[in-house]
């Protein structure tokens, strides 16, 4: 999921630098429309990547099992992240990868 936020900023980003060239592209016939497009993918993709690479980072504590999960709920909200988000949220309700989180003795 970091990947692809990452790559979501950095097309955020050369939409912001090349609006003009892409102008007569539809659905967006404006420069502007496109301005508005390029910020919203640039900043939600900045938020949403920083998010997931930290998730990478955090400790085994019952606090970040409960963190990653809210994460997987969050990809299961894009038709795109549904077949990986699926089988990781079977995976992250069994009891053994609960007790490695320490939520279960």
């Amino acid at each position: 999921m970091a990947a692809i936020y990452a790559g979501c900023l950095a097309l955020g980003i050369v939409l912001l630098f090349l609006r003009e060239e892409v102008a007569g592209w539809p659905p967006a016939d404006d420069p502007k429309t496109l301005l508005v497009y390029g910020i919203v993918l640039a900043v939600m993709g900045a938020v949403l990547h920083s998010v997931y690479f930290t998730a990478f980072f955090l400790p085994r504590r019952p606090w970040a099992w409960t963190v990653h999960l809210v994460l997987i709920a969050l990809g299961l909200t894009s038709c795109c992240t549904l077949p990986a988000s699926i089988p990781l949220l079977v995976s992250w309700l069994k009891p053994e990868t609960q007790a490695w989180f320490g939520r279960r003795p």
